[in-house]
């Protein structure tokens, strides 16, 4: 028994030999070439990074909450709506792609895209039409409703910030606190479609 052990050992010893000698072959072959092009290239050591475009969305308002229980003013919401803005100058942006996030004290969640009008809990959608390939495209300079329904209700009056990425794109951000409708809406239920 001894014997198998030492011998394990010993083929993992050369395994290893062998990793380094052909590393350190290949580090000394790519730092020649290097050289003989001139010099070390631009960049070099330098992990490559992406940077996300400008926000290609911006709010339009503040966050609007309902209550879970349609004529029910209680203390907490698990409906909301907001809209958001095109300010993109390229064109239209295709909001089926779309990440939404919704951070409230510790609640965390990443809503799901819903295809129907009224969303179910954890999911969101947007009141603009879809286009013959499922996407829904928020041209340029125009506004679209975005409702969400959150999995669980949150206590009126809480924070919330609702982030809608894009992907490429930094985030828009929407802050508001989750409770009643703002002034002159209505204040018993979500608005139909």
């Amino acid at each position: 028994m001894g014997g198998s052990e030492v011998s394990t050992q010993l083929e993992l010893a050369a395994i290893f030999a062998a990793f380094v000698a052909v590393t350190t072959l290949f580090s000394f072959v790519s730092i020649g070439a290097g050289a003989m092009g001139g010099g070390t290239p631009d960049g070099a050591g330098v992990y490559p990074v992406l940077i996300a475009g400008g926000p290609n969305l911006a709010p339009v308002g503040t966050i609007t909450g309902y209550p879970p229980v349609p004529g029910f003013s209680g203390t907490r919401t698990d409906v909301l709506t907001f809209v958001i803005a095109n300010t993109g100058g390229e064109g239209a942006v295709d909001l089926s792609r779309a990440t939404v996030t919704v951070m409230a004290g510790n609640y965390l969640e990443v809503l799901a895209r819903s295809e129907d009008l009224l969303p179910e809990p954890g999911t969101w959608t947007a009141t603009l039409p879809r286009d013959g390939d499922g996407g829904i495209p928020l041209r340029a300079g125009e506004e679209c409703t975005i409702r969400l329904r959150l999995d669980r209700p949150v206590p009126a009056g809480e924070t919330l910030t609702v982030r809608v990425r894009l992907p490429g794109d930094l985030p828009c951000l929407i802050t508001g606190q989750a409770g009643a409708p703002a002034a002159g809406a209505a204040a018993s239920s979500p608005p139909e479609d």
